[in-house]
This record gives C-alpha cells, sequence and structure tokens, in this order.
C-alpha cells in the first residue's frame, strides 16, 4: 500500500512536520486549503509516494516555500526547473 507523504523542512532543523494522504490531488487542494502562516518558517516541502509495507520512495514534487509576514500573510511555492536553471512558481 502507498500513501502521499508531504514533509515541510528547515533547513538545519530538517522536518517540521509532516501529512500523509491517499493520493496527491487530496494533499495539493489541503495545501491549497492551508492558512498562509502554516508556512511561516518552512524552507521547502516535499511531496513523495512512500510505500506503507516496504518503505519505498517516489519524490512527486520538492518545492522551495517564501512564506512573507504582512497583511495578508502571503505564500509562494517555487519549483526548480533544471532545464530553464531557475525557478517557477508553482501553483496548485
Amino acid at each position: 500500500m502507498k500513501v502521499v507523504q508531504v514533509s515541510a523542512n528547515r533547513d538545519y532543523e530538517g522536518t517540521v512536520w509532516t501529512v500523509l494522504f491517499s493520493s496527491v490531488e487530496k494533499a495539493y487542494e489541503d495545501l491549497r486549503n492551508q492558512p498562509a502562516d502554516t508556512f511561516a518558517g518552512v524552507d521547502g516541502l516535499d511531496i513523495a509516494w512512500v510505500a506503507v509495507d516496504d518503505g519505498s520512495y517516489e519524490r512527486v514534487a520538492s518545492l522551495d516555500v517564501k512564506f512573507t509576514w504582512g497583511d495578508p500573510d502571503t505564500v509562494v511555492f517555487r519549483e526548480w526547473n533544471s532545464e530553464k536553471k531557475d525557478y517557477e512558481t508553482f501553483s496548485f
């Protein structure tokens, strides 16, 4: 059995929270509906299929997170494009 794991990471602290979902679509839906301050202090998100029985790992996306305090708070997700050698804004 496989589940989708979303892990939020900080540079020097490692994983700060992890959530499991039954599909990538449900993971993206949940991320899209989170308040922006959920991502305060988060540097990146790893989204991957993880097998419960053998621990195999298949990365779906690795996103850079840019959170800005303000009125309103904002969060931008970016994904590295190796062909363009630059970040692209990621939308769910």
